[in-house]
């Protein structure tokens, strides 16, 4: 009777290909870390609750009244990074480079136009997102957040003919707080001494005091982020969408947590003329305003290098 041949054991080559196996997934885990996170697809430490703390915005709001006529301005640069809000107020009649004012830039071509040329005059800071405001929405905003303390630096006195709830009376020194329906009227009414730049460096106070109060009162603010958006929206004209918002509202509520005082506001400084109807910045505020919102000193210098040589008058002709 012949013998039965034994079953050679399965189990090396078994591991051989259980080695192997883990070998290439190894290598393809590998070969995909790498393209991830060369590709910006994978940042580790990051999730999705929480907003890239690393990234900063500009927002254009530009007030308008009853009518939609052009008030004032200011430019925000929220930065997470550094828990820092930056506030550039800008009045009406402020100059660009063409020798045209705020408001003639927003009568003929709009807030699209106001916002680019704004960038410019700047320093060529970023401003990713506008919106105009009405009184009716700043009033709202400016309640919800807090309002102001206001000491008056002179007696300031008007009289309404439409509303005695647009009255002011103020001695010099007397402090008070101000409602929402308050700050918009000091700042739009021809009350100060000095007139629109009185009304500017009230502005930039005002500004800067709302915001900060709206961070005081943490956690009233960070429920109603985005009430707030729906206030300043309603009706706008803005470029401002819902999911750009709730980007920018992380990064809000991580510096709300933070339990800081983020604001701060830089009143223009520059020149006015006789009947302060215009308003010249000086080249050194400017170069503060785009330090502070990271513009790159080199930018200019760069740009020079790497544009295409000049066409001959030949070519110039034959493209036309």
């Amino acid at each position: 009777m012949a013998k039965k041949k034994k079953r050679r054991s399965q189990a090396p080559v078994a591991l051989v290909y259980f080695l192997t196996l883990l070998l290439a997934l190894s290598l393809a885990g590998g070969v995909s870390y790498y393209l991830l996170k060369k590709y910006e697809v994978f940042k580790p430490g990051v999730s999705d609750s929480k907003a890239d703390s690393t990234r900063s915005v500009g927002i254009l709001f530009a007030r308008v009244n009853d009518t939609g006529d052009f008030q004032d301005m200011c430019v925000m640069r929220i930065d997470p990074f550094n828990k820092e809000i930056t506030i550039i107020p800008q009045s009406d009649v402020t100059k660009t480079s063409d020798g045209k004012t705020y408001k003639e830039l927003m009568n003929s071509g709009g807030i699209e136009l106001l916002r680019k040329k704004a960038a410019e005059n700047l320093g060529g800071i970023n401003i990713d997102f506008y919106a105009t405001v009405t009184n009716s929405a700043f009033e709202q905003v400016a309640d919800l957040m807090g309002g102001m303390s206001y000491t008056a630096p002179q007696e300031l006195y008007h009289i309404s003919q439409e509303s005695s709830k647009d009255d002011i009376s103020l001695q010099k020194g007397d402090l008070v707080t101000l409602s929402g329906r308050q700050i918009v009227n000091l700042a739009s009414y021809d009350i100060f001494n000095d007139k629109k730049a009185g009304n500017l460096t009230f502005l930039s106070s005002a500004l800067e005091q709302v915001i900060n109060n709206g961070f005081r009162q943490a956690t009233v603010t960070k429920d109603n982020l985005y009430n707030i958006y729906e206030i300043i929206t309603s009706g706008s004209s803005t470029n401002l969408t819902k999911d750009a918002f709730n980007e920018i509202r992380r990064y809000l509520e991580v510096m709300l947590d933070e339990r800081d005082i983020p604001a701060k506001s830089l009143t223009p400084q520059g020149s006015w003329n006789s009947d302060y109807t215009a308003f010249t910045m000086k080249s050194d505020y400017i170069s503060q305003v785009a330090d502070t919102f990271g513009v790159k000193k080199q930018a200019a210098v760069t740009a020079k290098i790497t544009e295409p040589p000049a066409k001959s008058p030949d070519e110039s002709s034959s493209g036309q």
